[in-house]
């Protein structure tokens, strides 16, 4: 491949829809499936001028994934690929964004219900459950990264398009799927397993080879550079936490998204689901919601240390309906 050439940057198009952040859509009972978390009621403002990525990036199906370049210019009009935003029009929620784009089962990194030093999720109560048996899973502030302890799993997972970190990764994709995602394979044609109908006849987006492939000896084929996996989203951990929305005022968290992870000392081994792995996820500051019910947005501090959410920031997009013609 040749390597990614950037060329003055598209100026950043004006939406002519409001936007809304979501209702969560879920009821807090386990075992159910959820979408991705939804916001609150509140209006969300407009967000600060960004500097937008290329929406047809001039190196196309050519843009590498190496030598690596972060993504720093803004996917959306709502932040940069680090805010993790979804946005979703018409039904409430991420589960109705053609932004999650489906992947098959690989094993990746599910750090969306880490943050706080004590475990959440079922029976915890903010560990203080009586029948808690969740494993405490803290993003640790370090600078403009969280240090997330997450878990690892092999399953289907969904990579929102808006906010992978690989620039090159990001102008492949987004050549291939559109910028939203309709093109390729996603939670909204596929569902959490890819068993839908309308799914198969949808091509894979290219994103999902480079988190399967993720190899620290092998960068030409991975995401990152020295990571050993990728992390992103998937329901592996459904039985013990229950995907929820907790809406949050503007301020620090975790954009984990498609952020790099390492086992430490284990790396190279062989890892079985539910390994704890650490990922280090960048720091937006923003509005954003936590993807469980009944959260505290603000974590703490506990021995000298500051915790963030690991989060993302979901939007609702009315759709512009016409007006009819007059008879």
């Amino acid at each position: 491949m040749q390597p990614l050439c950037l060329r003055s940057l598209v100026a950043i198009l004006a939406l002519a829809v409001a936007a809304a952040p979501l209702a969560a859509s879920g009821d807090g009972s386990a075992g159910q499936r959820s979408s991705p978390p939804a916001s609150g009621a509140a209006a969300a403002a407009k967000p600060p001028a960004g500097t937008p990525c290329e929406t047809a990036p001039s190196c196309h199906t050519d843009c590498s994934n190496t030598p690596f370049e972060p993504t720093d210019c803004w996917t959306t009009p709502y932040g940069p690929a680090k805010a993790d935003v979804i946005v979703s029009g018409g039904k409430a929620g991420g589960l109705h964004s053609t932004n999650m784009l489906y992947c098959p089962a690989a094993m990746y990194a599910l750090c969306f219900f880490s943050g706080p030093p004590a475990p959440t999720g079922k029976n915890c109560g903010g560990g203080s459950g009586t029948n808690c048996t969740n494993q405490a899973l803290p993003c640790v502030v370090d600078g403009k990264i969280a240090k997330c302890t997450c878990k690892a799993y092999t399953s289907p997972y969904f990579v929102d398009i808006n906010g992978i970190l690989n620039l090159g990764v990001y102008y492949q994709t987004v050549h291939a799927c559109g910028v939203d995602g309709k093109r390729c394979q996603n939670i909204v044609k596929c569902g959490p397993n890819g068993n839908l109908p309308g799914c198969a006849s949808l091509k894979q987006a290219p994103v999902c080879d480079y988190v399967k492939n993720q190899n620290p000896a092998a960068p030409s084929g991975s995401l990152w550079p020295k990571a050993d996996l990728i992390s992103t989203f998937g329901f592996a951990m459904d039985a013990n936490y229950r995907l929820g929305s907790t809406p949050c005022a503007p301020g620090p968290y975790a954009g984990c998204m498609t952020a790099p992870c390492t086992f430490g000392a284990a790396s190279g081994s062989q890892h079985a689901d539910g390994d704890p792995i650490q990922c280090e996820c960048p720091i937006y500051n923003g509005p954003y919601q936590v993807g469980q019910n009944s959260q505290s947005c603000t974590i703490p501090g506990s021995g000298g240390q500051s915790y963030v959410w690991s989060a993302s920031y979901t939007v609702e997009v009315s759709p512009v309906i016409a007006k009819p013609p007059k008879q």
